[in-house]
């Protein structure tokens, strides 16, 4: 492994392995090189891990760790110790593989719509998608009178709680007799998709009293929609005091554990 770091005569050196093992526990502990030595000299725990050297086994100098750090920064492969440390790592199952996951919100164009205009809104999705004699059928189970055609608020006193009580319950009403007209139907898709935005938007904002008569609920539903234009699109927080309506958009990546390390090491010091 080190074989080309050092020539076939001369006087006789520190084992390279053992050198490598001292610079790797070295780069763990985070000591300066005469403390590696130092540790590497009374530690018998590192001259464990250097081969299961004996307790007496002589130390060295700390300008040996100098030299093999020059000696690797000069040859072809500088970063073997690093690459050979990570390949063990792997064969014992210590490196698995890390989620990289960021998220960035996505603002959506489409106005944020109140439960009235959610509940009319999605009846007049559902009469459009109906083909003819369904549509007749529908239409004739509406009690409130509302033709569901334009796009504008009833005009009713908005400061009369008894007027805003009444229009939310006869909605709703209309909202739930129109589904059950769609039960046991064999439907078309876009007929189908409509009764479901129906069927969700009453059941997220709305909750009938003891009295039954249905109120809008005190309570945000989790996951609501908030527009039948989008009914993909959610309020959505970017921090505690900061919120948006749209999308979170998520990006991930999966990599080795090893690639990590890499990335870190380029960023610092070599082993």
């Amino acid at each position: 492994m080190f074989a080309d770091l050092f020539a076939e005569d001369g006087r006789r050196s520190v084992p390279p392995m053992i050198v490598a093992v001292v610079m790797v526990l070295q780069r763990l502990e985070g000591l300066s090189d005469r403390e590696a030595v130092d540790r590497f000299a009374f530690d018998v725990r590192w001259k464990y891990a250097a081969g299961g050297l004996d307790f007496d086994h002589p130390g060295f100098v700390h300008t040996v760790l100098v030299d093999m750090r020059a000696r690797l920064a000069a040859s072809d492969r500088p970063d073997r110790i690093f690459e050979r440390t990570v390949e063990v790592a792997a064969q014992a199952g210590l490196i698995g593989r890390k989620r990289v996951l960021d998220s960035a919100p996505i603002y959506d164009a489409v106005a944020t719509q109140d439960t009235v205009t959610l509940i009319r809104s999605a009846i007049r999705n559902l009469l459009r998608a109906a083909e003819r004699d369904l549509r007749v059928e529908l239409r004739a189970v509406i009690s409130s009178g509302d033709a569901y055609t334009d796009t504008g608020k009833p005009v009713i006193d908005w400061t009369d709680v008894a007027e805003r009580e009444a229009l939310i319950d006869s909605r709703a009403r209309d909202g739930y007799a129109l589904l059950a007209q769609l039960e046991e139907r064999r439907l078309s898709a876009e007929v189908e998709q409509a009764g479901r935005l129906l069927a969700t938007v009453l059941g997220q904002d709305l909750d009938q009293g003891e009295d039954g008569v249905f109120r809008i609920a005190r309570k945000v539903a989790k996951d609501r929609v908030i527009s039948t234009v989008d009914p993909e699109a959610r309020h959505g927080r970017k921090t505690v005091s900061r919120s948006f309506d749209g999308y979170k958009g998520h990006v991930r990546h999966e990599v080795a554990q090893h690639e990590w390390v890499i990335e870190r090491k380029v960023g610092g010091c070599r082993i």
